[in-house]
């Protein structure tokens, strides 16, 4: 049983993109397994760390293609970026304290693929592939 399943639909047309989406497909999947099984605190803190990781690493992708190619909308996307990395750390920080944290991050990364994938990322979609970027290995 999974969360989120990978559609085509969830494709921005540019593979190394879609393979690090289907990675926090796979995280989150992850997670939810572990919270069904009664174990995502166990996972929690091995969750973040890959999630940081992954945004890092991603987010770097994004936005070196965003000055790359002078992608006009690249200021309020990064900002996008930032403002998931401020409110990971700070799901960091509560766990770290001792708050349950499992179903609200669980929420939270599905949220955020769903939201941030289908808005803020299809935006660029029609830019790259104007620009002729839409494949990358």
């Amino acid at each position: 049983m999974k969360i989120i399943e990978w559609e085509e639909k969830f494709s921005v047309g540019i593979k190394e993109i879609d393979d690090q989406h289907k990675v926090l497909v796979d995280i989150l999947d992850e997670l939810y397994l572990a919270m069904l099984k009664a174990r995502g605190n166990e996972v929690i803190e091995a969750t973040l760390d890959k999630v940081i990781r992954y945004t890092k690493n991603h987010f770097s992708t994004e936005e070196l293609l965003f000055k790359k190619y002078s992608y006009p909308e690249e200021k309020p996307h990064k900002a996008e970026h930032d403002a998931m990395l401020k409110k990971v750390d700070a799901f960091r920080r509560d766990f770290k304290n001792g708050k349950l944290i499992g179903v609200d991050l669980m929420h939270f990364l599905k949220k955020w693929f769903v939201e941030h994938l289908q808005t803020t990322d299809y935006r660029y979609v029609k830019f790259f592939k104007g620009v002729g970027v839409s494949t990358l290995s």
